[in-house]
């Protein structure tokens, strides 16, 4: 295979290039020890989307209309949670694979959270019980992310209510180099342009980069995160305390063109908290990170906008989202680079529209 390479250099100039790969966000699930008997739950899922106040937004919204994009590892299709009416006919993996099914367990979780129902026996309703997922499953190399960007950017340019709900990242502690040669993030600048709304999980790296539990520094929010027309969401537990992993801001690249201090506010995810995982309900003893924050809010996004459409208004512009959801959160007390806004309050941001 080397030599085939060093043949096309020579005769054709061809340049051989890594395909970058991001991390899944993730804590250490793949650590059997990370989960917990179930009779050590202290919360579920069912607490935390109480404590956010999603119910009592559901008498103005629950998601109808509006399409959920999950990037991650896939979706268990065999989960009640995710029933064949909720799924999106374009959902996309790889040549050779299935979207509605998980390699890890993590896609299935984001999805639970964001828009799962009980309608058809599902254990969980999400922030968004009425949203259409829409599964992209990816092992997280830039071409594939690309390519589920390009797919997001059409649904959007026909007319979709788009939102995608990403949690993966880059695992480090110091800042990480800018990606070369990346397909990704242009692809990510064209569904942005084209009206799909894009959350990200802060990240899981604060103390690895040195940070206390209590403390806003140093900065472990990387790359694109820092954008100003993404929404970043950092990790708090229930009691208003913040996540020990949860990265804080202001962002890699402060100050700069096009960037916003980060987080822009937190879900909350509770220790030893019950919550679907791959095929399974499990419980996790460090909670679900900030992957398990992110697609709150996108979940909330899907409220917002599908009120609108309930009430034949144009869907709310990517910025008047952003000011709406920030305005309405709940302040922790914490400093901005820890908490952002705030803790997500569903029933204040569908009020304030």
């Amino acid at each position: 295979m080397a030599e085939g390479f060093e043949a096309a250099r020579q005769h054709y100039g061809a340049e051989i290039v890594e395909d970058y790969r991001y991390s899944l966000e993730q804590l250490d699930f793949y650590n059997p020890l990370a989960f917990a008997p179930e009779g050590e739950a202290q919360q579920s899922l069912d607490d935390v989307i109480e404590a956010i106040g999603a119910p009592q937004a559901w008498s103005h919204s629950r998601g109808e209309g509006v399409v959920i994009a999950i990037v991650d590892t896939g979706i268990d299709g065999l989960r009640p949670e995710f029933p064949h009416y909720k799924r999106h006919p374009r959902s996309w993996a790889a040549n050779g694979e299935d979207p509605w099914t998980d390699w890890q367990g993590h896609g299935s979780m984001c999805a639970a959270i964001a828009a799962g129902t009980r309608s058809q026996g599902g254990e969980f309703d999400g922030v968004a019980p009425d949203a259409m997922i829409m599964s992209c499953r990816t092992h997280f190399y830039d071409t594939e992310l690309a390519a589920i960007y390009d797919e997001l950017t059409s649904l959007a340019r026909e007319g979709a209510t788009v939102i995608a709900s990403n949690s993966f990242g880059v695992q480090s502690g110091s800042p990480p180099p800018v990606p070369a040669d990346s397909d990704f993030i242009p692809a990510l600048d064209d569904a942005i342009a084209a009206g799909v709304i894009v959350c990200f999980s802060a990240g899981n790296y604060h103390h690895l980069a040195g940070g206390t539990p209590d403390g806003h520094e140093p900065n472990s929010i990387w790359l694109h995160k820092g954008r100003s027309d993404l929404l970043t969401v950092g990790a708090a537990k229930p009691d208003g305390s913040m996540w020990y992993y949860s990265s804080r801001g202001p962002g890699q690249f402060p100050g700069q063109p096009l960037t916003s201090p980060k987080p822009d506010l937190v879900g909350i995810t509770p220790p030893f908290g019950r919550v679907v995982y791959g095929s399974n309900v499990s419980v996790l003893k460090d909670g679900w990170g900030t992957s398990g924050c992110c697609p709150q809010a996108a979940g909330l996004i899907a409220l917002l906008q599908s009120k609108r459409h309930a009430e034949d208004e144009p869907p709310l512009s990517r910025d008047q989202l952003f000011d709406v959801i920030r305005k309405s959160s709940v302040s922790l007390g914490h400093h901005g680079h820890s908490q952002g806004a705030g803790r997500l309050d569903c029933e204040a941001a569908v009020n304030r529209i």
